[in-house]
């Protein structure tokens, strides 16, 4: 693909980010628990969101977990590619749920972004989906597809931040420990796979 090309697509990816990081937002606004799947949401006819910019229908399963032992939130997200469905899990402390929001939005775009990332991967067969994943965390983050996707999702988070793309990937593993449980040792060498990741 020449630059042009991959510029168009990522801007074409920044529109299907932007439209589910939406929804699922004002879901999370309105909800306070429970399971809930866009865009059936909005429109009991619609199953799947179908855009323009991506040749797949895709379908988000957003769970919504009130916790009021944990800080803020923890968010994670899976990408189902047999049923076209990303599914977002996020656990939040109801007590600061107005306060969260500028950072869980901004989490939002970097796991939508990844999961949109393995959404392509899936449809361009650059990389093998499915089958078993590795249980052990480091080899889990260290799989080339991964990498392909954290740094996708990585680079949306800086851009919509404007931090530089190392501070953030740094960031989010100081914050999300308990997410990626990679020990203190692991994480450096994780970070520096992912931004050599070509």
């Amino acid at each position: 693909m020449t630059k042009e090309q991959i510029l168009l697509e990522d801007n074409r990816r920044r529109n299907v980010i932007r439209q589910i990081v939406s929804g699922i937002t004002k879901v999370f606004k309105i909800e306070e628990d429970g399971e809930f799947y866009l865009p059936n949401y909005f429109d009991e006819e619609k199953d799947f969101y179908e855009f323009k910019e991506l040749p797949t229908p895709l379908s988000v399963e957003m769970q919504l977990v009130k916790n009021d032992e944990i800080q803020s939130f923890i968010i994670n997200g899976e990408y189902l590619h047999e049923d076209d469905i990303i599914i977002i899990r996020i656990e939040y402390n109801p007590e600061v749920k107005m306060q969260i929001m500028y950072d869980l939005i901004g989490e939002l775009n970097e796991l939508i972004a990844h999961e949109i990332r393995h959404v392509d991967q899936n449809i361009k067969g650059t990389y093998e989906l499915g089958g078993d994943e590795p249980e052990d965390p480091y080899e889990y983050y260290t799989q080339p597809k991964e990498l392909d996707a954290q740094l996708f999702g990585f680079k949306r988070l800086a851009k919509i931040t404007q931090k530089p793309l190392d501070f953030v990937i740094k960031n989010w593993f100081e914050k999300n420990k308990e997410v990626h449980r990679l020990s203190d040792e692991q994480i450096p060498d994780v970070i520096n796979k992912i931004l050599n990741h070509r």
